[in-house]
């Protein structure tokens, strides 16, 4: 199932199993290996948000961290993206908690998903 994943949207196998196995990790799916394994949500599209997602794959770090790397900004020794940073870092977590997989879901039934990738289509 994962190889099928894979091919349908272009991803190499090895990586979206660590994309999996990170979301497992993380409670958002249930994987079972082997001959009729898989992958199943934990819980419905519609009640797992895009930043529980980025938290699984990326942890929550992006949240605090600077734009620019460095160990110490802060409002008190900001950098010189500091204050845009911070009100777009708040723009992106509010969008991302709004979103849901669903959302994702019903965007690539109807844009995406209607068009399958040059390399599974038919040359007959």
């Amino acid at each position: 199932m994962v190889q099928d994943v894979a091919q349908w949207i272009g991803a190499p196998g090895p990586y979206l199993s660590k994309v999996f196995h990170a979301l497992g990790k993380a409670r958002l799916v249930d994987t079972k290996r082997g001959r009729k394994g898989g992958v199943i949500l934990v819980r419905p599209a519609k009640e797992i948000t895009l930043e529980e997602i980025a938290n699984a794959m990326d942890g929550d770090e992006w949240r605090t961290s600077c734009l620019l790397g460095l160990t110490v900004c802060s409002d008190e020794r900001a950098c010189p993206v500091h204050a845009f940073w911070t009100e777009e870092r708040t723009r992106i977590y509010n969008e991302l908690k709004q979103c849901s997989l669903a959302d994702v879901a019903r965007f690539e039934r109807t844009h995406r998903l209607a068009h399958p990738p040059a390399e599974s289509v038919s040359q007959e």
